[in-house]
């Protein structure tokens, strides 16, 4: 489950580049954007994405993490930030805080940066599940080949140790050992040999790889290559709406309408910013439009 698995998806058949461009546009758009529709339209497109590349049950335990996170994010901002015309709690005195002042606004702003958050965690989830991390390293290698491996190997770091953990576990309760012990010091206490266990097996993998990488002569030599890519009619096709959705997404840049007011009082959301919202998710959709294809149709996926 915390590693990647070669599935028969859309998602996976693209070529690195196509989906490492598709990665990349969705992270940064997120960057650019403020607006809570776009950031919305983002969202809805990236997990249509990450359905349609069969990683829903790796995404929900991301969401387990970030929407705790998300609400810290809310709540801080809601107390610490008093700006806004529409108070829906005020008066109540906190120690170190004061006088408690909260808007809809602070709470809305908060609820708009946490929903960037999700999509740039979502793009790292489908970064880690549905591209496979050596192709990242061949496609990105090149003249940083060093960065590359240490990028390569931080990558697989947290699926292989957790791999380890549930492996060790399973084998510890084959024994007969209880985890579930409601007193939380001998819990502690059993899960310290299954640590244990797991560093030194982390230990034994880094010099096995120290050893595989002297026996090529690894940084010896100047590094050489030879990687034939296919590029595809699926691929050709999900460049061309990334390229097109990047454009339309950085044209709302550049002529200053990728903002929105929170404060003083919220900004209502246009008919034109709908549109806009319903082009973006469009554009970001169209790789899980076409894996719906690619599933029912045979005719389409032996033309792409």
């Amino acid at each position: 489950m915390y590693a990647y698995k070669e599935q028969d998806k859309l998602f996976q058949s693209l070529c690195c580049e196509v989906s490492l461009s598709y990665i990349a546009a969705l992270v940064f758009l997120s960057l650019f954007f403020s607006h809570p529709l776009y950031l919305l339209a983002l969202f809805f497109a990236l997990n249509l994405v990450i359905l349609s590349a069969g990683i829903v049950r790796q995404w929900l335990t991301y969401l387990k993490f970030s929407l705790t996170l998300i609400f810290l994010i809310i709540l801080v901002n809601a107390l610490f930030v008093r700006a806004g015309a529409t108070v829906l709690l005020y008066g109540v005195s906190v120690p170190l805080i004061g006088n408690i002042r909260i808007t809809l606004e602070a709470l809305c702003y908060g609820a708009g940066m946490g929903l960037r958050l999700l999509v740039m965690l979502g793009s790292f989830c489908l970064l880690t599940y549905a591209v496979h991390p050596d192709l990242i390293l061949k496609t990105l290698g090149g003249g940083w080949s060093k960065i590359m491996l240490a990028l390569g190997i931080s990558l697989r770091l947290f699926p292989l140790i957790t791999d380890d953990f549930v492996r060790i576990t399973e084998a510890q309760r084959c024994r007969g050992v209880d985890f579930k012990v409601r007193n939380l010091r001998q819990r502690l206490e059993k899960y310290v040999p299954v640590l244990h266990t797991v560093l030194l097996s982390s230990l034994e993998r880094s010099f096995q790889l120290a050893e595989s990488l002297h026996s090529r002569g690894y940084g010896t030599t100047k590094r050489t290559n030879c990687r034939e890519v296919l590029w595809r009619p699926r691929d050709y096709l999900v460049i061309v709406t990334v390229l097109l959705g990047s454009a339309y997404g950085m044209a709302l840049v550049l002529t200053g309408r990728n903002g929105y007011g929170y404060y003083p009082k919220l900004q209502p959301f246009k008919e034109q910013e709908i549109i806009i919202a319903v082009c973006l998710a469009l554009f970001f959709c169209f790789p899980a439009l076409l894996d719906w294809g690619w599933e029912k149709w045979r005719f389409l996926r032996s033309k792409i």
